[in-house]
């Protein structure tokens, strides 16, 4: 997807995605008596449903064919549902805060691999918004707790948390190399359909009921994340891919504030702290990128 130079637009996208990613803890929290896989399942249901009524409104299922790549469609899609059970499964058994730190270990991947595999220039003055956007994270996730803690639920969420940031980094990389074969919302359509597939057994294990009595929240919580998804990508698309890895540690900002103020968990000062540094990197990338964008 082209981007005009010195364009702001893929910036706002990428933080504005994040911020709504953030709410996903909440959704979950409301959600009763549903699997992991089965509530990602419905989210990647209403969110195709969404995206393919948006597109045949406005004439735009013509970009929808697959061309070129193909074989990295069915990696997207696969990496997204990694990502996704990961992630859903980190925070229902460690927590937001913990979730938000391993998940956005991704940058740490991105930062080491996106260069060598998509050509990208390795810019030296990346170290000081990373080590901001780190730092940051850290804060928020008040890692004193972490070690505070040695159940194996606890332990559970670790590992799903490292695993989706390590499947997310990969992730962004690979949006990035589809950048110029496949426009925002049909990788989002893609990745959502092949995702789909992945989570189907879940979704046959659970009962009709259970579905029913959850139905309102699903609904609202695909077309949210659907919405989410569609922008990021449209903005992580125009944009190298270090830059978007670290302008999505907004999400960890986000996810904190609903956190706080909708699910009434207690705000600490490294919180706030955490806060201050990620804003500030993406500050300081977005900034630097937006005087020279490739």
């Amino acid at each position: 997807m082209p981007v005009q130079k010195n364009s702001l637009n893929p910036y706002l996208e990428v933080v504005t995605g994040s911020i709504i990613y953030g709410t996903i803890g909440v959704f979950l929290d409301k959600i009763q008596g549903m699997s992991t896989g089965s509530v990602l399942f419905s989210r990647l249901f209403f969110g195709l449903c969404i995206i393919f009524i948006y597109l045949l409104f406005n004439r735009g299922l013509g970009q929808l064919k697959p061309h070129k790549k193909k074989r990295y469609l069915l990696l997207l899609g696969l990496l997204n549902a990694i990502t996704g059970i990961c992630y859903f499964s980190s925070i229902r058994y460690s927590g937001v805060s913990v979730a938000v730190l391993l998940l956005y270990t991704a940058p740490v991947y991105v930062s080491l691999f996106a260069p060598s595999v998509l050509g990208e220039h390795r810019n030296s003055n990346s170290f000081l918004p990373l080590l901001l956007a780190t730092a940051g994270v850290l804060l928020i996730a008040r890692p004193g707790e972490i070690l505070g803690h040695s159940g194996p639920e606890f332990q559970k969420g670790l590992l799903f948390g490292l695993l989706s940031g390590l499947s997310f980094g990969v992730n962004i990389i690979t949006i990035r190399y589809l950048r110029n074969d496949y426009s925002g919302i049909s990788q989002t359509f893609w990745l959502t359909g092949i995702s789909l597939l992945f989570m189907l057994p879940s979704a046959l294990s659970t009962p009709i009921a259970v579905f029913v009595k959850n139905l309102d929240i699903l609904l609202l919580f695909g077309l949210t994340i659907t919405f989410a998804a569609v922008i990021y990508l449209r903005g992580i698309s125009g944009i190298r891919a270090q830059t978007g890895s670290i302008l999505a540690l907004v999400e960890p900002v986000s996810g904190i504030f609903f956190d706080v103020t909708v699910l009434k968990n207690p705000l600490y000062i490294s919180t706030f702290l955490g806060c201050l540094f990620i804003l500030t990197a993406a500050y300081v990338i977005s900034r630097r990128d937006g005087l020279g964008l490739k």
